[in-house]
């Protein structure tokens, strides 16, 4: 037979049919966890990097040349998945960041928690710079590649001096313009410099 006069028989009863924490508990509060969907995260960061590095692009390339040129599709597969890893660690960060400032406001304010709190704030900082180089990185080599085209892309067109004798050439970029440029002006210096010498003579 129970002895229900007993104090400590009626403090572990309380104790096991009390579920609400008092107020005034020095014992932290139990919240729900919501864990993070990592498939769906890892599926919207890389959406969102294909989206920017498109956009990005497009700014500077026509579609045409993305599609033909074997390069510039692999380099740009590469970049995505480079800003695709990049996101998706922020995300993370941002959800261990909010998870771990909840779990402080519940109660567990031991200093430990504070440093650890600190260290994730500083490491999704150092995931944003490195997401912000990543973009400027893509950026310039972007800007390179279409000077790098502009220049050195393959063209034909007719010389005009060979236009008056009836002929064509064809020119392979504007290094080979310049070539061929000079070469005309050193040989017009070299006739002129013949013509003087026959009138000297020729007086």
């Amino acid at each position: 037979m129970k002895d229900e006069n007993n104090p400590i028989r009626r403090s572990l009863d309380d104790l096991l049919n009390d579920d609400d924490t008092p107020q005034d508990s020095p014992l932290p509060a139990f919240r729900e966890h919501v864990p993070l969907d990592y498939v769906g995260a890892k599926s919207k960061s890389l959406n969102q990097a294909k989206k920017l590095m498109k956009s990005l692009l497009g700014f500077y390339l026509t579609e045409e040349l993305i599609n033909k040129n074997e390069y510039i599709a692999l380099k740009a597969k590469t970049d995505i998945m480079t800003m695709s890893n990049l996101i998706f660690q922020m995300q993370i960060a941002e959800h261990a960041i909010t998870t771990l400032a909840r779990t402080i406001d519940s109660g567990e304010i031991s200093p430990r928690m504070f440093e650890v709190l600190g260290g994730l704030q500083k490491t999704m900082l150092d995931i944003m710079k490195h997401q912000t180089l990543h973009m400027m990185a893509s950026e310039e080599n972007l800007k390179k590649l279409k000077r790098d085209i502009d220049i050195y892309s393959d063209y034909t067109e007719e010389s005009p001096k060979n236009l008056n004798v009836g002929s064509s050439t064809t020119i392979r970029g504007t290094r080979n313009l310049m070539k061929d440029i000079q070469s005309e002006i050193e040989a017009e210096d070299i006739e002129s410099t013949d013509f003087d010498s026959t009138d000297q003579t020729e007086l």
